[in-house]
C-alpha cells in the first residue's frame, strides 16, 4: 500500500495487524534506514569519482587541474539539466528513445586488427588481450572475394579471439568485413544485385555459425564515394535490410553494426541515414583521422579533437568529434545507436622549422616515428620520456607533443576521460576504441598497466551506474514537492 502526505503533517495510513502495535517505532526506523542508504550512496558516488579523477589527472599542473575541474562540472551540470528539463516537460530536443536507453546501457567496442595488415604492424596476439576491458571486440578485417567472406590465412587468430569469451561470458565478439585495405573493392560488386547479396549473406551466416561470432560489422569505406553512384547508397541499405531479416530469423541474436564515416561530406554522399538506422544495432563512428599530413594541406593539426580549436573556421570547424556525432543525429540516426570512436594511435609530422611547433605549423611530411605517420601510444610514451614537450589544447580537449622536427597529435588518458564524460552527457551509446593493437599492451608507459587508454571509459560508465541507481532511489522515495512516498508490505 502506498500513501502520500506533506512533510509538515506527517500522517501514515497503515494496514495494521495484531502484531503491529509499535507501528510508529517501525516507521521511524524505516525512515532512518532510507536516509542512511541515501547518504551512503552519495558518499560512494563522490568517493569513486574523486579517486578516478585524481588518478586520471595526477600529472596535470595546478592551472590545468582547475580548468579540467571547471569543464567537468559544466558537463555534469549539462547532463543534470537535460534530465530535469525532460522531467518537467520543457521544450528540449531529446527523443524519447534516447531517454529510455541512456541510463546504464553504455558499451565499449574495441577493434582488434589481425597483425600485419594496414597500420597494424604492432603484433598483439589474442592471448595478450584483457577480456574484461571491452563489452564488444570486433576482429578484422576479412575481405569480400567472389561475393563471399574471405578470412584469409588468419582463421586461427579469429578462433583465439572468440575463445576470450571463456574468461568473460558477457563479452561479445564480432567479425568486421572491409576496412581501409579494401577501399572500393568487393562491396560494389557484391551489393549491386539480389543474387550477389544473397550469396554474401549465406557466407556470413556460415562464418558466424562456424566461429561462434556474436555479430557482423560492415566497414565499407565508402558507398558511392569514389565514384558517385546513388544506386550504391540504395544497395547498401538493401544489404542491411536483408542481413537484418536473416539475423532476426536466427534463434541466437546476432548483432549488426556499421563502421561509419565522420566527415559531413562523406555522410551526405554515402549514407541514407534514416534507412540505415532501421536495420543496425549501432554505428561505430570513425571520429579520428580528421587531420594527418597530406601534400595539399601541409600543416600540423589534431587527429581527433573533441571540439574545434580557436584557429579553425568554415569547413575546418566541422572536423571534430562533437560536430560529427551530432550531425549523424541531425541526419536521423538515434543517438542511442551512435558509438563514438576514440583512437589509441597518433599522427606524426615533420616540421619545416623546429622553432615553429604550434598548431597549423608548416610540415613537409610524416614524422620519423611510427609507420606512414601512424604512431602507437607506447612509442608516444617513449617520445615523451625522452624529452618531448607536451601541450594540452584545452579548447579541443586533446594533446600534441613535439621535439626537434617531430610533431605528434594523439589522445592520452586525460583526453579520453573527457570524451567518455562527454559521451555520457550527450546520451550516446558508448565508446569505440581503435585499436587494441596500438594501445600500450606491452606496459611500456607504466610497468603495471596494460592497455591504459582502453581502460579509461569503463570506470566512468561503472560510476555512472552507481550514480543512476542512487538517483533513482532518491526520486522514488523523496519527491521534490515535499511529499514522502512510502511503500509497506504486510
Amino acid at each position: 500500500m502506498i500513501t502520500e502526505s506533506p512533510m509538515s503533517q506527517t500522517k501514515y495510513k497503515l494496514l495494521i495487524n495484531p502484531q503491529q502495535s509499535h507501528w510508529k517505532t517501525q516507521i521511524f526506523y524505516f525512515i532512518v534506514i532510507f536516509l542512511i542508504i541515501g547518504i551512503i550512496c552519495t558518499w560512494i558516488s563522490i568517493l569513486i569519482s574523486k579517486i578516478f579523477y585524481v588518478q586520471t589527472l595526477e600529472e596535470l599542473n595546478q592551472e590545468e587541474k582547475a580548468l579540467a575541474g571547471t569543464w567537468l562540472h559544466q558537463v555534469q551540470m549539462h547532463a543534470i539539466s537535460m534530465k530535469e528539463n525532460h522531467s518537467t516537460n520543457k521544450n528540449i530536443n531529446i527523443d524519447r528513445e534516447w531517454q529510455s536507453n541512456n541510463s546504464t546501457e553504455k558499451i565499449i567496442v574495441c577493434y582488434y586488427t589481425v597483425p600485419k595488415t594496414f597500420n597494424t604492424v604492432w603484433n598483439l596476439s589474442p592471448s595478450q588481450i584483457d577480456p574484461h576491458i571491452c563489452t564488444h571486440i570486433i576482429v578484422g578485417f576479412a575481405s569480400i572475394v567472389n561475393c563471399t567472406v574471405d578470412m584469409g590465412v588468419n582463421t586461427r587468430i579469429y578462433e583465439e579471439v572468440v575463445n576470450l569469451k571463456k574468461n568473460n561470458s558477457k563479452l561479445k565478439v564480432m567479425i568486421s568485413i572491409g576496412g581501409s585495405n579494401e577501399f572500393n573493392f568487393g562491396f560494389p560488386e557484391m551489393v549491386k544485385n539480389h543474387a550477389n547479396r544473397k550469396r554474401f549473406i549465406r557466407s556470413v551466416l556460415n562464418v558466424t555459425k562456424r566461429f561462434k561470432f556474436d555479430g557482423l560489422d560492415l566497414d565499407w569505406e565508402f558507398p558511392a564515394w569514389f565514384e558517385p553512384n546513388e544506386k550504391e547508397k540504395i544497395h547498401f541499405v538493401q544489404l542491411l535490410y536483408e542481413i537484418r531479416k536473416e539475423f532476426d530469423h536466427r534463434s541466437e541474436k546476432l548483432i549488426l553494426s556499421v563502421a561509419a564515416a565522420a566527415p559531413q561530406t562523406i555522410i551526405d554522399q554515402s549514407y541514407d541515414v534514416p534507412e540505415i538506422a532501421k536495420h543496425v544495432d549501432f554505428i561505430n563512428l570513425m571520429s579520428y583521422d580528421y587531420h594527418y599530413y597530406v601534400w595539399y594541406f601541409p600543416v600540423t593539426d589534431l587527429n581527433a579533437p573533441l571540439f574545434p580549436h580557436i584557429m579553425e573556421s568554415g569547413y575546418l570547424n566541422t572536423l571534430n568529434v562533437n560536430f560529427s556525432a551530432h550531425y549523424w543525429v541531425k541526419k536521423m540516426m538515434p543517438r542511442y545507436k551512435v558509438v563514438i570512436g576514440i583512437p589509441t594511435y597518433g599522427h606524426s609530422y615533420k616540421l619545416d622549422n623546429p622553432l615553429n611547433h604550434k598548431l597549423q605549423a608548416p610540415a613537409s611530411g610524416f614524422g620519423k616515428l611510427g609507420f606512414n605517420g601512424f604512431v602507437s601510444y607506447s612509442v608516444i610514451c617513449q617520445f615523451l620520456k625522452h624529452g618531448a614537450s607536451n601541450v594540452f589544447v584545452n579548447k579541443s580537449k586533446v594533446p600534441y607533443a613535439y621535439r626537434d622536427e617531430e610533431w605528434i597529435s594523439y589522445d592520452n588518458k586525460e583526453s579520453i576521460y573527457y570524451k567518455a564524460k562527454w559521451i555520457l552527457a550527450n546520451g550516446f551509446k558508448g565508446a569505440m576504441i581503435f585499436s587494441l593493437n596500438t594501445d600500450d599492451w606491452k606496459n611500456e608507459c607504466n610497468t603495471n598497466e596494460s592497455f591504459p587508454l582502453t581502460r579509461i571509459p569503463y570506470p566512468v560508465y561503472r560510476d555512472q551506474v552507481v550514480f543512476q541507481w542512487c538517483l533513482r532511489w532518491q526520486e522514488m522515495y523523496f519527491l521534490k514537492d515535499g511529499v514522502i512516498k512510502v511503500e509497506f508490505s504486510v
